[in-house]
């Protein structure tokens, strides 16, 4: 009887090599297999792409949007820059460059005089004393206002009827032309009218920018008086980036 023969090992298994080293272990645990979750603290998976995809999107939405906006901020300031008004000489926007000019007025006087056309009309003479610079009619306006509130009362339609030596040659100022103005020279002379609407005019022939002499005289003539009723005359105006300021109570 002979012994028992050794098993023998089937064909078809491989041969054995031993155990897998660490870096096989590694890599194959790092794969994941299909099916598989991702696991926690890996960036692999759908769900990461997914919000990954999101983001660059939701990135490129933001950029996009505020180039619009810088787009939109730079046409918005070109077109106010091109859109706005430059400021008038009544329309003072810097600060004065030199010392303010003072205006000194002396008493007003007040009268009522006839018209040539008839009626009559109130006259307050206001004596104009000195500027602490020299000034001229192109350089100023004149103003009459309430002193309370500082409203303008104007002259709509007013005509200014004067010669050199009759202030009110024509029809006086009615209830709603209001009033004129006219210089008289040191000597008694009628130079210049002034309405709101024209300004200053010559009343002969002559330049109408006229040197204010001291001595001169600004007649108001008005349709009623304004003495006593919280009424203002004021000069005002500009000369080399001063400002001239002469205001008196009626």
């Amino acid at each position: 009887m002979t012994g028992s023969a050794a098993p023998s090992t089937p064909s078809s298994l491989p041969p054995w090599n031993g155990p897998p080293s660490e870096s096989e272990v590694e890599e194959t645990a790092d794969r994941p297999r299909a099916g598989t979750p991702t696991r926690p603290g890996t960036f692999d998976g759908r769900a990461h792409n997914f919000r990954k995809n999101q983001a660059q999107r939701r990135s490129a939405r933001r950029g996009r949007l505020g180039e619009l906006l810088v787009v939109a901020i730079i046409i918005l300031g070109i077109y106010t820059i091109v859109t706005a008004r430059p400021y008038s000489s009544s329309n003072y926007s810097l600060p004065p460059s030199g010392p303010t000019i003072t205006v000194n007025f002396g008493s007003p006087t007040v009268s009522t005089i006839s018209c040539t056309a008839g009626g009559t009309a109130n006259v307050e003479r206001i004596p104009f004393a000195n500027a602490s610079q020299p000034i001229a009619t192109g350089d100023v306006i004149l103003r009459v206002s309430e002193i309370w509130d500082g409203d303008h009362i104007g002259d709509p339609g007013v005509v200014a009827n004067a010669t050199p030596s009759n202030v009110c040659a024509g029809a006086p100022p009615s209830a709603t032309t209001v009033w004129y103005v006219v210089l008289e020279a040191r000597n008694g002379t009628n130079l210049l009218t002034y309405t709101e609407a024209s300004a200053w005019t010559s009343i002969s022939v002559g330049p109408s920018n006229l040197g204010i002499e001291n001595g001169s005289t600004f007649i108001l003539v008005s349709h009623a008086s304004y003495a006593g009723t919280g009424r203002g005359f004021a000069l005002v105006g500009t000369e080399n980036g001063s400002v001239i300021r002469g205001v008196l109570p009626l």
